[in-house]
């Protein structure tokens, strides 16, 4: 009894640093693998084997000599050495004795997909798995989840059909369907991860420890959290503000209405709370808030990419009047400003600029600016200390090709610490500038109000947390 209080106390009070056998595991067992990828223990066993891991990967199936033409365990006390991670894709019935096995090969940490626990209403069942993982300190993830990703080891322990891009923001969501969906949507636009988790029904790992995990993982730069319900608001409030000095954090909560408060406690046992407490907690956290998953997604970008922003000032260039004037409008309805420039400034503007051209904010170089002019442009805007913050504004109106624009772009924003912002509206036309532009570091948008509302998080990051350093070096 000595022996088993202890074991608990342990499990209570381990650290982040513990949190590496979940994320950075040395050997991994998949229990209920399969070779039909079109179940859940194949599509995972498919992900976990076809990475380069460097690590030690067994499949558990008892029912199985091979799968994938690897040999198969029939349980997890036959496999040989030592087992840092279990992932469990088994009916939920099944799990407990699953987990008692894992305490026998002295688990560190257990990720449970099965579903079919308190989301269910199966709060019982949910509960005597986490008896077990008390009782021998093994780590839980789940139940009820899509798993985890590392792409800096090359390990997928989910079952997406679409793989993570190496990046540097890590994602953090209770919903399994939200990862499926951001992984798919972020892949089509060449956004990459550090770290993907999904929480699922939480009973034991939380967004506090993935938060406290992450604060001092170098490969991150920023990260970005799904919420539905968060049980221990104090532990996380204290959890977010500490991670938040060192990297910034963005966050979506949904449950905030009626209707989608009763949809998260259905589907993953979540409890929601009141949007004003919520907002006021991630706020006095340092978490800057969005409303939608694109704005997630986008200001995780921004934030990882770009330095704070020291005040609310917008200089604008674009090559069109009406997109400048529009992202003017959605800069000023954010809480923005888009300054009046000084004589001085708008001299030297007019003095790389044709005649026809405006040299006010927005600047409109007009439609056959080039290279030369938006480097022009950019720089004198980063450089006259009348902007904090710049937003780079290109669509295609068949004079100039979209590649010099981005060259351009990418080379002032190379010689200065203020954030530069890429805003390139259109299709096939824009595709080369983009990809200029996103291997020099800037963050593309495609439309006025998403391009304003990323240089929106930049400035809220700068507010609550004025002259942090961005965060760790990649």
């Amino acid at each position: 009894m000595m022996v088993m209080t202890a074991r608990i106390v342990s499990w209570m009070v381990m650290s982040s640093d513990d949190l590496r056998y979940l994320l950075e595991p040395r050997s991994v067992a998949i229990v209920g693998a399969s070779s039909d990828i079109r179940k859940v223990g194949g599509a995972i066993s498919r992900n976990a084997l076809s990475g380069s891991f460097k690590g030690r990967i067994y499949l558990v199936n008892p029912r199985r000599r091979t799968i994938l033409g690897r040999r198969v365990y029939p349980d997890l006390t036959s496999i040989p050495g030592d087992l840092d991670l279990v992932e469990i894709v088994v009916p939920a019935e099944a799990v407990p004795d699953v987990m008692v096995q894992a305490a026998e090969k002295d688990v560190k940490a257990a990720i449970i997909v099965s579903a079919g626990f308190a989301e269910v209403g199966n709060v019982e069942l949910q509960d005597k798995v986490r008896s077990i993982a008390r009782s021998r300190g093994i780590r839980v993830l789940g139940p009820n989840c899509f798993g985890v990703i590392n792409t800096m080891i090359d390990l997928d322990l989910t079952f997406s059909f679409t793989r993570a891009l190496k990046g540097n923001i890590a994602f953090i969501s209770q919903s399994g369907a939200m990862c499926c969906g951001t992984l798919d949507y972020a892949y089509s636009q060449g956004i990459g991860f550090s770290k993907f988790v999904n929480l699922g029904n939480k009973c034991d790992i939380d967004e506090a420890d993935i938060l406290e995990y992450l604060e001092s993982d170098t490969q991150t730069r920023a990260i970005a959290l799904y919420l539905e319900g968060v049980k221990d608001g104090r532990r996380f409030m204290e959890a977010a503000e500490e991670a938040s000095k060192h990297k910034p954090i963005i966050a979506m909560k949904a449950g905030l209405t009626e209707a989608g408060a009763r949809a998260a406690l259905s589907h993953t046992a979540s409890l929601a709370g009141r949007r004003e407490i919520i907002e006021a907690a991630l706020r006095q956290s340092g978490v800057v808030k969005v409303e939608d998953v694109e704005d997630l997604i986008g200001g995780a970008v921004a934030l990882a990419g770009q330095p704070t922003p020291r005040g609310v000032r917008v200089g604008i260039a674009t090559n069109a009047g009406g997109l400048g004037v529009t992202v003017a409008d959605w800069c000023q309805s954010l809480g923005l400003e888009v300054p009046v420039l000084s004589e001085e400034v708008r001299r030297r503007i007019g003095g790389v600029l044709p005649r026809f051209a405006s040299s006010g904010n927005p600047v409109d170089m007009t439609g056959d600016a080039g290279y030369a002019q938006y480097k022009a442009v950019s720089q004198i805007l980063l450089e006259c200390g009348e902007v904090d913050l710049l937003i780079a504004v290109f669509t295609s109106q068949g004079l100039v090709t979209s590649d010099g624009p981005a060259h351009g772009i990418v080379e002032a924003a190379s010689n200065t610490r203020k954030p530069v912002i890429a805003l390139l509206m259109g299709g096939r036309s824009v595709e080369q500038g983009r990809r200029i532009l996103a291997q020099g570091g800037i963050p593309v948008y495609g439309f006025p109000e998403k391009a304003a509302r990323a240089a929106s998080v930049l400035v809220q990051r700068g507010i609550l947390r004025p002259q942090r350093p961005l965060g760790v070096e990649s």
